[in-house]
């Protein structure tokens, strides 16, 4: 008996044992999913307000839609057609000389880069909260207004807007999710408010009562695009 006993009392211990390890494998493994959880947020980031003045009524007497110059071309639809194998990953506006560009929602300045010499002007790039998946790019910016790691919200002034002739300049909003080879631009409209959304619709139907060509059904021609 006393040796059953003995017996009895190592198997348990090494039950235990083996209980003990299999604990500390399972709250190994659910540390490492843990850590591999994507702490990016999927959630979508609402513009509420247009990156340039786009109130109305037309003004004749400057040719302007609120900062809209109303001057050819005006306005590229994203997925409008720029090359043969490129099609526009932004809404392209195209403004008075004294236009602001503007936050379209919140977000951390992520980076300022410099275009080319030829441009003269800046992109800003600026992740988007809570959105943190999407990078919202104001391309074409002159006289940067924001600093990198900035908090900015809503109706911030960027800068203004960039270059193009000596009485008009421009700018763009794109939205671009995913990063390298795998990065797609989204249609901004997409992510609009009702607000939003509307003024946008009140310019392309401006556009289009004024004659301009090609003329435009929307200003979101496909989807997604590759910038």
């Amino acid at each position: 008996m006393r040796i059953k006993l003995m017996t009895t009392r190592g198997a348990n211990k090494r039950q235990i044992g083996i209980i003990a390890l299999l604990l500390v494998f399972l709250l190994a493994a659910l540390s490492g999913c843990e850590d591999e959880q994507d702490p990016i947020t999927a959630e979508l980031p609402v513009f509420s307000v247009t990156p340039v003045d786009m109130t109305g009524p037309y003004d004749p007497t400057d040719s302007t839609f609120g900062d809209i110059k109303f001057i050819d071309p005006v306005l590229l639809p994203f997925g409008a057609v720029l090359t043969l194998h490129q099609l526009s990953p932004a809404i392209e506006y195209y403004t008075d000389t004294g236009a602001a560009v503007r936050a379209v929602c919140e977000g951390i300045v992520a980076a300022i880069l410099e275009n080319p010499i030829s441009q003269g002007d800046y992109e800003v790039h600026v992740t988007a909260l809570p959105g943190s998946d999407y990078t919202i790019i104001y391309d074409h910016v002159l006289r940067v207004n924001v600093l990198k790691s900035e908090l900015i919200y809503p109706g911030d002034t960027i800068g203004w807007a960039g270059t193009w002739t000596d009485k008009m300049r421009r700018t763009e909003l794109q939205v671009n999710v995913g990063e390298g080879s795998d990065t797609r631009s989204y249609c901004p409209l997409n992510f609009g408010d009702s607000a939003f959304v509307a003024s946008h619709r009140k310019l392309l139907q401006e556009y289009n009562n004024r004659g301009f060509t090609p003329s435009y059904d929307t200003l979101c021609i496909s989807g997604p695009v590759t910038p």
